[in-house]
């Protein structure tokens, strides 16, 4: 049994389960909240300094410079998931109710995650330097800046 789960979960899955469920089973409070929020603030920080770190100078200004493909995510984004959430309404109404399709909405609304960007585009080898622009574009007018 726990040979074919270790087929299933990789350290890093197995290690992310564990953490959701103890956050889940022990949330944080008072002063832990406070510590645990600016341990997530510097972890963020981290990942963008990790990630930009290694790019040079032409890169991120080559990153600026993909105006249409900035355009395509932010209107994906923010244009075709919220139609695409609006659409479905319909469908959806009958199953979830109007407090779960609220949230459908706003899910539909949100964009993705900073580290889901970067790093999903860095594992397929796509431009990362266009990806951080993507997310941190005041990052990149300083860094361009210097």
């Amino acid at each position: 049994m726990i040979k074919q789960l270790r087929l299933l979960f990789d350290g890093f899955t197995t290690l992310l389960i564990a953490v959701l469920a103890t956050a889940t089973l022990f949330p944080a409070s008072g002063a832990l909240a406070v510590f645990f929020h600016k341990a997530t603030i510097a972890a963020i920080a981290l990942l963008f300094f990790m990630h930009g770190a290694k790019l040079s100078r032409e890169a991120i200004l080559s990153g600026i410079g993909h105006w249409r493909l900035h355009l395509v995510v932010l209107g994906s984004t923010f244009v075709v998931f919220p139609l695409l959430g609006l659409a479905s309404q319909p469908v959806l109404r009958p199953f979830l109710g109007e407090s779960l399709l609220m949230g459908v909405m706003f899910l539909c609304v949100l964009p993705g995650t900073v580290q889901s960007a970067i790093a999903f585009t860095s594992l397929a080898g796509g431009n990362v330097p266009a990806a951080i622009c993507m997310n941190r574009p005041g990052f990149c007018r300083q860094s361009s800046a210097v």
